[in-house]
């Protein structure tokens, strides 16, 4: 990228904080932006780049060579000591592995050249990973907040990446709760849930901790633990799952 770093402007949701902005020479329309927000210390690059390419003399789409899944994570893991992180830094499942997802962006449209049959084109792949708190723990990622993820378009172009990690410090313990206390918790209406209602009667099926994690725009002095309990309910006939988050508390 070429350009010269300066303050991001105070309407910019991730002021304060700084940015380079190289405009297309062949549109005024479209940059690449390189952001750091001074808030919660993300690092978030954007090629400018969507991938809606269409062929209008065969009536196409001109998306080509996304990589798959394997060498969409090829390329993030390679990105890793530009970020000045390696895996260790990453979370990873009980059984040792390091823990991804990967999902894929998609454009649907009409082709009024098929008898207006509804079609799709794939348009990104992309890869994320979590930031690792410690063994055993987790982080309950809400907007964003621990989060790598890298996206790639035609050709493996890097489209865009956002980082969220938080310097992380340890500053107290607490002793664990036992599940006669959750469940007395439970009780008293300590559990938080984004459902908008919790049912009288559930089933809790795992137990996990997590650290909550909030999006690139949030200030974020602590991290606080929370139990995620994964639950079940029958209601009118129907199961529904949900979890229920019960802070750790001395």
């Amino acid at each position: 990228m070429r350009g010269e770093p300066e303050k991001l402007p105070p309407d910019i949701i991730y002021a304060p904080g700084y940015r380079i902005k190289e405009l297309n020479p062949t549109s005024k329309e479209t940059w690449k932006a390189l952001i750091y927000s001074g808030v919660s210390g993300m690092i978030r690059y954007n090629s400018g780049e969507d991938n809606h390419r269409w062929d209008l003399k065969n009536h196409k789409p001109l998306t080509q060579g996304i990589p798959d899944k394997k060498e969409a994570l090829q390329r993030t893991l390679a990105l890793l000591p530009v970020l000045g992180i390696s895996t260790n830094d990453l979370e990873h499942l009980p059984d040792g592995k390091l823990k991804y997802e990967s999902n894929l962006e998609i454009t649907w449209y009409n082709d009024r050249h098929d008898n207006w049959k509804e079609k799709y084109y794939p348009r990104q792949i992309n890869i994320l990973f979590w930031q690792k708190i410690h063994d055993g723990a987790s982080v309950l990622s809400i907007g964003g907040g621990g989060l790598l993820r890298a996206g790639y378009i035609s050709d493996g172009h890097l489209a865009e990446l956002e980082m969220t990690f938080r310097n992380i410090k340890p500053i107290g313990n607490a002793p664990a709760k036992t599940a006669k206390e959750l469940v007395a918790m439970l009780k008293r209406g300590e559990g938080n849930s984004f459902c908008s209602t919790i049912p009288t009667s559930l089933t809790v099926t795992n137990c996990t901790l997590v650290y909550p994690q909030a999006n690139s725009m949030t200030k974020q002095d602590f991290l606080w633990p929370f139990y995620s309990l994964a639950c079940v309910s029958v209601e009118n006939g129907e199961t529904n799952s949900f979890f229920i988050y019960e802070p750790l508390r001395q």
